[in-house]
């Protein structure tokens, strides 16, 4: 069995593209070595991550994220033993929720673009749907 949590949290302050490059870029690499997946979602200061992985490794990160200074408001939508990764190819699949300059990143895909309206992300049945939309569309 696997651990997946899903959580929201905001900024302190909105982080520019090259604060998002450099977060996406060391996610990626602890992720890595940790043997953990999932996707990061920013939009407009606020963040949406899903985690999964051994269940020590997820709630090790889970911890650190919640410590974090740079956002606050950290709440956990979803906590649930997972049978099997819903992103196994994703160190850290990404979206920023904008169209700035950040389509050069790495990882970055124009997820969303359709929608013109923000995702609500607050409640639990929300975010699993959300899961399963990224589950099922593969990053560009």
């Amino acid at each position: 069995m696997l651990l997946s949590i899903v959580y929201i949290s905001s900024a302190v302050s909105p982080f520019s593209d090259e604060a998002l490059a450099e977060l996406l870029e060391k996610s990626r690499a602890n992720n890595s070595a940790s043997e953990l997946t999932g996707m990061l979602l920013y939009r407009d200061g606020h963040f949406m991550q899903a985690l999964e992985g051994d269940d020590a490794a997820v709630r090790s990160v889970y911890a650190i994220v919640s410590a974090d200074p740079r956002h606050d408001g950290v709440r956990t939508l979803l906590e649930e033993q997972i049978d099997e990764r819903r992103f196994p190819e994703w160190s850290m699949g990404f979206r920023a929720l904008t169209e700035s300059g950040i389509r050069d990143i790495p990882g970055y895909s124009s997820f969303f673009q359709e929608r013109s309206n923000p995702v609500d992300w607050g409640t639990p049945s929300r975010a699993r749907m959300l899961l399963e939309w990224f589950r099922y569309h593969n990053a560009a």
